[in-house]
């Protein structure tokens, strides 16, 4: 029976971490010429221009400039673990709001096919999809290109993944790549890929928290803008 438990909660950790955008990585359309070198910075020290509102829980109103394509790419790589956990109706606005017209159906349709799949499997092994939490915790970010009509922006992040009652909470590292374009007066994403790491080893002597340390720490505000 634990090694079953085991099984789930690697299980649902494989399938979270390609809920929201990684297998939905059509490249972007666009053309886009790189402009110069490599900017990057922490997250917490990133000039973050916008937003200037929020529509469906997606921040918008990003200023056009290589700053707000920074900002507005870590701020839908944020997103990932809310729209995950969105149904069906609110999730589809969320991402027609955070994506481009022509990237959007695309993603919406890859996203609903990954969640029932995860669905799916949690139902198998008697596990609800509302049991698991899955935050996307984005730490550093460059952007790789931009010009007045797109940008690529890459975001390093670790994702916590919790089964409730079931196993000790998981870390993921990846980095995204997201494509941005510039359209309806707004950046939207346009395309979205991701690779595993870097990922850190854990000191050998560090404690792994339970799961109720983890759901609490994870319900903390967010900070650096998020």
């Amino acid at each position: 029976m634990r090694r079953a438990r085991v099984y789930i909660a690697t299980a649902a950790l494989a399938v979270l971490v390609a809920i929201g955008f990684r297998a939905c990585s059509t490249p972007s359309t666009g053309t886009s010429t790189d402009t110069g070198p490599v900017t990057s910075a922490a997250i917490g020290e990133v000039a973050r221009p916008g937003p200037t509102s929020s529509r469906h829980g997606v921040p918008v109103g990003w200023s056009h400039d290589e700053s707000g394509a920074l900002a507005a790419a870590v701020s839908a790589v944020r997103l990932t673990g809310e729209i995950a956990r969105a149904g069906f109706i609110t999730r589809t606005d969320m991402i027609e709001t955070l994506a481009s017209a022509r990237y959007g159906p695309t993603l919406a349709a890859d996203s609903a096919a990954q969640l029932g799949e995860m669905s799916g499997e949690l139902g198998a092994a008697g596990v609800t999809v509302q049991s698991v939490t899955f935050a996307e915790l984005p730490l550093t970010a460059r952007v790789v290109h931009t010009d007045s009509a797109s940008a690529e922006v890459e975001v390093w992040t670790v994702s916590v993944i919790t089964v409730a009652d079931v196993t000790a909470p998981r870390q993921v590292w990846r980095t995204v790549t997201v494509e941005l374009l510039w359209e309806a007066a707004d950046w939207r994403v346009d395309g979205w890929t991701t690779r595993p790491g870097p990922t850190p080893a854990l000191a050998v002597s560090a404690p792994v928290a339970s799961a109720v340390e983890v759901l609490d720490v994870l319900s903390w505000p967010s900070v650096g803008g998020g």
